[in-house]
């Protein structure tokens, strides 16, 4: 690129040109003398431009900021600058090449204070507007949790937050698998965190929520009248809008054998292709896939392709059911109270010893996200305090994710009552799996034998 001492006076006409389309301008090189001199400055300065044209800045207008734009290379935007008696609203910016600092361009923006003050109004409205819309893409398309997120020092959690560490610094495809309700989420939030694309976006995709005729529209997007309905100028697609970050594809189990395909070759090939174009664009985002069925299971039955398989699988994380790591329970409670009270202003303290001994009875199919509903059950009991067993009784969940209401064990010492509660728990067990034990042991967690020591301990016909 020409520095702009070089420019012909045909070329510097031109450049005039444009921006006589504006209030007025003056543009000055790198030896800050002045190449172009609007008609808007002639008019207003009285200065003639062929008298300034050639001279330095500094010796038409001694007081210019233009050559601090110059010197620093920082923008000066929105100042106030008097122009013989009368207020201006100007921005300087500097003109750049890939060799550094050609020139400077001063702008008029509004041509007198008092004019511009109708629009300050709006300037203001837009940029609060622009803030929000800010926040709401940093929300949508952002990572919120960090690893500190996670809740828990048991060996199970520990080691699941190791492989984040390890894991994230890569670019490699991630695996998270867990049941439902276990908290994969946060650990795909946790990775992108930890990982150097941190500030790039975080696009969640709930594969199982997205319809099979629109699957393949939402991850690679669409061109202008690709079908019946499409978007004037297109939609990019969840991919583009993730480039540069990562892309969270949860449930990935339930994508159509159509839509595998298409993502095998972006995993391949980082490249997409929207619906209804016949070009390819480049992407670069790092994929993390959680699923709460073992894809390999899939793999066997035909369901999954096996090759789709091997690309997600490069690292594997296991987010541990929460009768796993029991030992988390104390934290886990504690940080649901918090987050309760801050939310509803309650004042509930913490939870007793009994009542977490009682937790500890139940299977919790639904992991850590059931244990938060019923906290938040029990914190609406009690109001304020400690929660006890009574808080915990009035609400418990089976294993088919129906309530239980105990009512009838308020009245009952605490083992009578963790009794009871357990028994409930397993007849249901059983109930759900049509009396076959082994079933019912595996939705309880527990091997066949300690169910039939259950059946007798807790006299179970």
């Amino acid at each position: 690129m020409k520095k702009l001492s070089q420019l012909s006076a045909r070329e510097l006409d031109a450049v005039e040109l444009v921006l006589n389309g504006v209030e007025g301008a003056i543009i000055i090189d790198e030896n800050g003398i002045i190449r172009v001199f609007t008609d808007f400055y002639e008019r207003e300065s009285g200065f003639v431009k062929g008298d300034v044209l050639g001279k330095r800045i500094d010796e038409v207008f001694p007081h210019t900021r233009l050559l601090e734009v110059l010197n620093t290379g920082k923008a000066i935007t929105a100042d106030i600058w008097e122009l013989n008696g009368k207020s201006a609203i100007v921005s300087r910016v500097p003109i750049m090449s890939e060799n550094g600092i050609i020139g400077a361009l001063g702008i008029s923006i509004f041509r007198y204070l008092e004019e511009a003050r109708g629009f300050a109004t709006r300037i203001q409205q837009t940029f609060s507007e622009l803030k929000y819309y800010k926040e709401e893409v940093k929300r949508i398309y952002g990572a919120r949790y960090s690893l500190g997120a996670i809740i828990g020092k048991s060996k199970e959690i520990l080691k699941a937050k190791e492989m984040v560490q390890t894991i994230a610094p890569t670019n490699n495809p991630v695996l998270i698998y867990g049941e439902t309700g276990t908290g994969k989420e946060l650990f795909a939030h946790a990775i992108h965190q930890e990982s150097a694309r941190r500030e790039g976006p975080f696009v969640r995709v709930n594969c199982a929520g997205i319809p099979d005729n629109l699957i393949e529209s939402e991850l690679f997007g669409y061109e202008e009248g690709a079908f019946t309905g499409a978007r004037k100028g297109g939609k990019p697609g969840k991919f583009e809008l993730a480039n540069h970050g990562s892309i969270f594809l949860d449930e990935v189990s339930e994508l159509s054998w159509a839509a595998q395909a298409k993502l095998l070759r972006v995993l391949q090939e980082n490249e997409i292709e929207r619906v209804g174009s016949t070009s390819l664009t480049s992407v670069d985002t790092r994929v993390i896939s959680a699923t709460n069925i073992p894809l390999n299971k899939l793999v066997a039955g035909g369901k999954f392709r096996k090759d789709l398989f091997f690309r997600l699988n490069n690292f594997t994380i296991t987010v541990p059911p929460l009768r796993e790591h029991f030992d988390d329970l104390p934290l886990l409670c504690q940080h649901f109270i918090d987050n309760y009270n801050q939310e509803n202003g309650t004042r509930v303290k913490g939870i007793n010893n009994d009542a977490l001994q009682l937790l500890t009875t139940y299977h919790w199919p639904g992991n850590v996200r059931e244990l938060n509903i019923a906290i938040e059950r029990a914190c609406i009991d009690a109001r304020e305090g400690i929660l006890t067993v009574a808080n915990l009784l009035r609400f418990t969940q089976n294993v088919s994710g129906q309530n239980i209401i105990l009512e009838d064990y308020r009245g009952f010492d605490i083992k009578e009552a963790r009794k009871a509660a357990e028994k409930a728990v397993v007849i249901k067990a059983l109930q759900a799996s049509n009396n076959n034990r082994r079933k019912a042991a595996e939705l309880l967690g527990i091997s066949r034998s300690t169910l039939y020591n259950k059946i007798i301990e807790l006299e179970i016909d």
